[in-house]
């Protein structure tokens, strides 16, 4: 029997294995040929899909991304949070995606190196700022927030996450990082939460 999954391109065949041997080795280890050879393909059929090294491993990146923010709106909303927690949930399973191996180790520690910092941000702007925004979407809904602070609240909201997730990427005890980091996320937010309701609070008083 044929099966009705769509067969893979070479450039899915190409990103998956530069995602698996990027995430094994790290970038200065892994040669195109190596992915290719991996895929079943030629060099050639790299340089055919990708300029050069670089946009081979910007794919890999993509490819992770679309997967921490498939998995985190998935989780979150699973949870059905109060607009007042979403922030909170959606925070841990953040955390829990940018700790999944292929995560740190294309999207923390060698892409601010490989991509630039303004790359770097970019790629992960549409996703994590957009989970961000939802929710803080929500709360300014509830209002709790004024609209027009939102798309300033979430790329500063993103820093902190985005701060956090580095400290524990590089950090010699990376689950001590975790506790810690996430202890300090949930203080911050919190904070923030209970400062946002009583604003609200004082202006209906």
């Amino acid at each position: 029997m044929m099966s009705s999954a769509t067969p893979l391109t070479n450039r899915d065949r190409l990103v998956a294995q530069a995602r698996r041997l990027f995430a094994e080795n790290g970038y200065a280890a892994v040669s195109v040929d190596e992915v290719a050879a991996a895929a079943g393909l030629t060099k050639g059929a790299v340089y055919y899909q990708f300029k050069d090294k670089t946009d081979l491993f910007r794919a890999a990146c993509e490819a992770v991304m679309a997967d921490v923010a498939r998995y985190v709106d998935l989780s979150t909303m699973a949870e059905s949070p109060h607009p007042l927690e979403e922030i909170i949930v959606g925070g841990a399973k953040m955390f829990d995606a940018y700790e999944a191996t292929d995560a740190r180790r294309l999207l923390l520690i060698d892409g601010p190196s490989v991509l630039g910092f303004e790359q770097w941000i970019a790629l992960q702007e549409p996703v994590c700022i957009g989970l961000i925004a939802h929710a803080m979407g929500h709360l300014a809904e509830a209002g709790l927030l004024e609209p027009e602070i939102v798309p300033t609240l979430s790329h500063l909201v993103f820093g902190a996450f985005v701060q956090g997730a580095l400290r524990i990427a590089v950090a010699a005890d990376p689950a001590a990082a975790s506790r810690e980091v996430r202890n300090a996320t949930l203080t911050l937010i919190r904070g923030f939460l209970a400062g946002v309701t009583y604003e609200a609070a004082s202006k209906r008083a």
